[in-house]
């Protein structure tokens, strides 16, 4: 994200600006050899040529709606989540199901068992006003001129909230993951036998984990490559 603000308003008294990066190596990076082209099926029944990433993972998700895997990053600490609905499930579906609760119940239930896993290149930017969203979430006040209360901040002016914007980035390739919000371990020829397949060529969720609590860092989704 190389900037959030594109101008400075004359009127405004300050800017409260919170900013998070993410940039890891995956502990076993993937080979050139390892990136093959396939077909993605985009949200509106387009299909896009990308780039797969392909690799054996050894962590197996799976429940009634969805199947996917975890894949580690070089430090430990983190890992990368994929989650793909079942066939006849939309993502839209899906995501509307998706609970803070179910997603730490599916982590927890991850299975020991070798996965062909196929992740997609992607990179994605994303803007959002949050102004009606705070207001929906319980804070209207904060809005309002007329009942908006800041003066333990600034006791001499009437201050209010007059915009609240969101930026996110990511970056998935065959290196690892960048991925930041405002406000070498080579891959050898394996012997693993196969057993299951995930191969992301649909929408699907993805999430970056901390490894110790199972919360995610950031969570999105793929609904659209190209």
């Amino acid at each position: 994200i190389d900037s959030i603000l594109d101008r400075i308003s004359e009127a405004a008294v300050m800017y409260l600006i919170n900013a998070i990066v993410f940039d890891a190596e995956w502990e076993t990076v993937y080979k050139e050899n390892s990136i093959i082209k396939g077909d993605f099926a985009n949200l509106d029944g387009s299909k896009t040529k990308v780039d797969f990433m392909h690799s054996f993972e050894s962590r197996f998700l799976q429940d009634d709606y969805a199947t996917g895997f975890v894949k580690s990053y070089k430090n430990g600490e983190y890992s990368f989540v994929a989650l793909l609905p079942k066939e006849g499930i939309s993502i839209k579906e899906y995501i509307s199901g998706l609970t803070g609760e179910y997603f730490i119940n599916t982590l927890k239930n991850v299975k020991n068992a070798s996965v062909s896993a196929y992740l997609p290149k992607f990179s994605y930017e994303y803007e959002i006003g949050l102004n009606d969203i705070l207001k929906d979430m319980g804070m209207p006040d904060a809005f309002d001129e007329s009942k908006a209360d800041f003066s333990r901040i600034n006791p001499d002016a009437r201050l209010v909230i007059a915009d609240v914007l969101h930026k996110t980035f990511i970056n998935v390739d065959e290196k690892g993951t960048k991925a930041g919000a405002v406000t070498k371990v080579e891959m050898a020829p394996t012997a693993m036998p196969q057993g299951e397949t995930v191969m992301l060529d649909r929408p699907f969720v993805y999430a970056i984990v901390d490894n110790s609590t199972n919360l995610p860092l950031f969570i999105g989704a793929v609904t659209n490559l190209g």
